[in-house]
């Protein structure tokens, strides 16, 4: 997973990745790629890329969702990217540890909801649609008759 990933392609992983946890919760046999693919894709993208000025950023597109995702998972602000990137940094070695060691911890039903809620992050509406202030696509009417 060297190129970067559209933000749709990390949201199925999480969608795939919360469905393969919840199997693993109820005792079914479940797939470790999605995790681990997840996985991956979570170190690639809250990998700190420094500036010219050496200070510690996270890569364009990103920080905004999974800043939204801690704000979920916390009852205060971040009041660093370091505070971002340890939270992502955890679901990363939880979810090493499932794709791994075939281990359920007590912190899965956590896992499963920090999964859902980054397929929401990363499937809202395209930020272009956002710009031009549409809420949804238009149908034109003639596709809607049979």
């Amino acid at each position: 997973m060297g190129a970067r990933l559209s933000k749709f392609k990390i949201g199925d992983l999480a969608l795939r990745s919360a469905l393969e946890l919840e199997r693993a919760r109820a005792g079914e046999d479940y797939d470790t790629a999605p995790l681990r693919d997840l996985a991956d894709a979570l170190k690639q993208m809250s990998m700190p890329l420094l500036g010219p000025t050496g200070v510690a950023s996270m890569r364009p597109g990103y920080f905004e969702p999974l800043e939204r995702l801690y704000r979920s998972h916390s009852s205060e602000a971040p009041n660093s990217f370091d505070q971002i990137s340890a939270f992502v940094g955890r679901a990363i070695a939880e979810l090493d540890v499932v794709a791994s060691n075939r281990k359920v911890p007590d912190t899965l039903p956590r896992l499963v909801n920090f999964c859902i809620e980054l397929h929401r992050e990363f499937v809202r509406r395209p930020a272009a649609e956002g710009r031009f202030g549409r809420s949804q696509r238009s149908v034109p009417v003639e596709a809607l008759v049979c």
